[in-house]
């Protein structure tokens, strides 16, 4: 067993669970000839020990780099940031280290050069988080024919997906409105051409029409507070009747409560206010919102998972996977105001 000056090797968790080092090794790789039960219990003395692969070591002897290229696009916003995290989680847990290309731009130009320097490093596949439509879209063929999956972006029929199915969410969230008895439910977008935003504009509008109402008052913003504060102030402006919004994201939604109390309206006695993500901080918001959770720890194992199966396995059957998201029912919602 490993002593105080020494770290843990594979020889020390093949001894405290019983098995060979070359056992070991194969669920380190993830090799299909291990039973399950024998990879937990490795998996668990792994835990238990404090163990991480030595992933130099092992491109010495295999040959192969074990890590994986991201390309990402703001991750200072909370859905790419997430993402991101979720993604190096679960390559971490399959024993990939991830590098990061995060662009300022998602020019054609941008995004194709953020992959060859991936490409550059080594890496033995690519995730890709491009939310603009029009970017993911472009993405045909990745440099040196390697194997890839996208994130939040369109479905391609050359690459696979992994997204949380926005039109879903944004529905149900419309849907709850409806069911509260709210006719004039005004939307707040995220800037349109984003992925996100398009689809969740989708869901509103279908949900709407499906109750044979109309979806007409939508202001759009830029994913910050400030633009879900400026939006509300338009939409109470013209008012037209609005008892309720579906913002497009958590920190819009936080900017239409503030212009909503600034206003002096009773939330949701007046106003109902629904948001999209579930920030960490929504169930503090004043009042606190109710909101379309999406699960990133799902989009994380999902796309390596889709992604290792093609690193390890030669699979290159297109998959496009849909998760869903949750409805979470907190204080900013309410019943429509009786007049």
């Amino acid at each position: 067993m490993a002593t105080p000056n020494r770290s843990v090797s594979m020889i020390d968790v093949a001894v405290h669970a019983g098995v060979s080092h070359q056992t070991v090794s194969r669920v380190l790789n993830n090799h299909k000839n291990v039973s399950d039960k024998t990879r937990k219990r490795v998996l668990a003395s792994m835990e238990e020990l404090n163990y991480h692969p030595n992933i130099a070591a092992r491109t010495l002897v295999t040959g192969k780099s074990s890590s994986i290229g991201v390309l990402s696009y703001d991750t200072t916003l909370f859905g790419p940031a997430s993402m991101l995290h979720a993604v190096q989680l679960a390559a971490r847990a399959k024993g990939y280290s991830v590098n990061l290309v995060s662009l300022k731009a998602t020019d054609t130009e941008s995004v194709n050069k953020g992959l060859q320097d991936l490409y550059a490093t080594g890496v033995e596949g690519l995730i890709m988080i491009v939310p603009h439509t029009k970017d993911s879209a472009q993405i045909r063929k990745l440099p040196g024919d390697l194997p890839g999956v996208v994130i939040e972006g369109e479905s391609s029929k050359f690459i696979p997906s992994v997204n949380i199915d926005q039109v879903v969410g944004a529905e149900m969230a419309v849907e709850y409105l409806l069911e509260l008895g709210h006719k004039k439910i005004a939307h707040i977008s995220g800037p349109l051409g984003w992925y996100e935003a398009d689809l969740r504009v989708t869901g509103w509008r279908n949900a709407m029409e499906r109750a044979g109402l109309k979806s007409k008052v939508m202001e759009q913003g830029d994913w910050s507070p400030r633009s879900g504060y400026e939006a509300t102030k338009r939409i109470l402006k013209a008012r037209q009747g609005i008892t309720a919004i579906f913002c497009s994201n958590d920190a819009m939604a936080l900017g239409a409560l503030k212009a909503l109390s600034e206003n002096g309206m009773d939330i949701p006695a007046e106003m109902s206010v629904v948001g999209f993500d579930d920030v960490p901080e929504a169930s503090f918001f004043q009042p606190s919102l109710t909101t379309i959770m999406q699960s990133f720890e799902d989009v994380g194992n999902s796309s390596l998972e889709l992604l290792v199966s093609q690193i390890e396995g030669g699979k290159t059957r297109i998959k496009r996977e849909a998760i869903q998201p949750t409805l979470l029912i907190r204080e900013s919602s309410g019943p429509v105001p009786q007049k």
